[in-house]
């Protein structure tokens, strides 16, 4: 893991969008033998973060030409769809899949399959197991790094001893184990105790919960990393209710998280180039179907957002068309 200072956020990722169904097919006016159909598996469509990166795969199919199939599971936990609907997008034939594994151990055999068949395969967001590489290119997040970005943030609020509470995902989730890990590293640095860690399975009513939880027995914590802006908001309405206004830390800056920011309820959250996720998944899968050779690791960037530029996230979201 490139655990390298964290690089600029690449706009672009700002995109957000309105509601997707399960299952959507983009295709323009070329004929079925000039376009090149591409397969998009995420690990679902039902929230802002993964409506943004359909967003990107979509602007690029528009761009260049391509039929595109959009698939994803109504939540990130449905695993077994989702490997399902990769099998199932397999047996249409597509010219190259671009996927985002929920629990990559899981995904090794159906991506060996799409290998075997000669056919590209992309990843964004989340990479595969170390040591497996039967895929052209990895594109994401540096999840370690945008981890270490979030407890960096709370170190400028917090004092040596405060305790911090760790929201993780849901286990075998790696992007989510990757920020909790980064975000302890740095917490722990500087002196900061990490009073719990917990998975909160990337949704706001389980983080909610587990906040409520954590507080019945800790009731000091000073701080929270949330590995997604879900969990952020499900512990920020926990603590509310219990009357603690404490620096909350998530990741995306997702539009409900961005408002909370400029209200002076949330501290913050780390803004991934998510767009850009899916727009270079698209280009890079035409790059190695006309025979170019592309990066292994692609990074796709990510910044801190807090009140001071949430304003302006926003309002570059909103002048996208």
């Amino acid at each position: 893991m490139n655990r390298r200072t964290f690089v600029s956020f690449m706009m672009a990722g700002a995109m957000s969008l309105s509601v997707l169904p399960a299952a959507v097919s983009f295709s323009t006016q070329a004929t079925a033998a000039e376009q090149k159909t591409i397969a998009v598996v995420l690990k679902t469509l039902s929230s802002q973060y993964w409506k943004i990166v359909a967003a990107g795969a979509q602007a690029a199919a528009k761009k260049y030409d391509v039929n595109l199939i959009l698939l994803g599971p109504p939540t990130e936990d449905n695993v077994l769809q989702q490997i399902n609907m990769v099998q199932d997008v397999l047996a249409q034939k597509p010219d190259a899949l671009i996927f985002s594994p929920s629990q990559p151990a899981t995904a090794i055999n159906v991506l060996t399959k799409a290998k075997e068949k000669g056919m590209p395969v992309l990843l964004v967001d989340t990479g595969m197991p170390e040591g497996f590489d039967a895929y052209d290119s990895f594109i994401g997040t540096d999840n370690f790094a945008a981890g270490q970005a979030g407890g960096a943030a709370l170190v400028k609020v917090l004092k040596p001893g405060d305790k911090v509470l760790l929201l993780d995902g849901a286990p075998g989730n790696p992007s989510m184990t990757q920020r909790c890990d980064g975000a302890k590293e740095v917490l722990e640095a500087a002196g900061m105790v990490i009073a719990s860690r917990q998975p909160a399975y990337s949704d706001r009513e389980k983080a909610y919960t587990t906040t409520q939880n954590v507080l019945q027995t800790t009731p000091d914590i000073a701080g929270v990393f949330a590995g997604n802006d879900e969990e952020a908001l499900g512990a920020l309405r926990a603590l509310s209710q219990a009357g603690k206004n404490i620096p909350i830390i998530g990741v995306d800056a997702n539009s409900d998280n961005l408002k909370a920011m400029l209200q002076g309820d949330l501290y913050g959250s780390i803004a991934q180039g998510n767009y850009d996720m899916g727009y270079l998944g698209v280009e890079k899968a035409l790059d190695v179907l006309a025979g170019k050779t592309i990066e292994k690791r692609i990074d796709s960037g990510a910044t801190l957002v807090t009140k001071d530029n949430a304003q302006k996230v926003l309002d570059f979201r909103a002048s996208i068309k």
